[in-house]
């Protein structure tokens, strides 16, 4: 992935990026991103566009990767269809612990689990 990214930034292009947390530790996507946020090491304002699943890309209250109007969500409704919202619609404070929030489900985007429905469809008897 290191390839890409590096000839995105040297050509000032856009680099889309399925899961960039899928195959690499947290820290190091961070650096990826920090990468492309930097004007020192992006002179040239390459994009980096990118999903992940992993919420401590999102930031603590120390330290925020992302800025809130470059974090979109999505959440699916009971027909299936799919919202796409802004974490800025939310206006998070600048010190706001962001990915603990999300994870307790403060800005959406969090699945709706039902440990009935799991046990039903591992149901191996029925």
């Amino acid at each position: 992935m290191l390839g890409p990214m590096l000839d995105s930034i040297r050509r000032g292009s856009v680099l889309l990026v399925d899961e960039l947390d899928g195959s690499l530790h947290p820290h190091l996507a961070q650096r990826f991103v920090q990468l492309f946020q930097s004007r020192k090491t992006n002179p040239w304002c390459a994009q980096l566009i990118f999903n992940a699943h992993d919420p401590t890309i999102l930031g603590d209250s120390f330290q925020h990767p992302l800025g809130r109007d470059q974090i979109w969500l999505t959440e699916k409704n009971a027909d299936g269809e799919t919202t796409l919202y802004s974490m800025a619609e939310f206006q998070p404070k600048r010190d706001e612990a962001v990915a603990r929030r999300y994870l307790q489900g403060r800005y959406g985007g969090v699945p709706v689990l039902n440990p009935a429905e799991f046990e039903q469809a591992a149901d191996v008897t029925g």
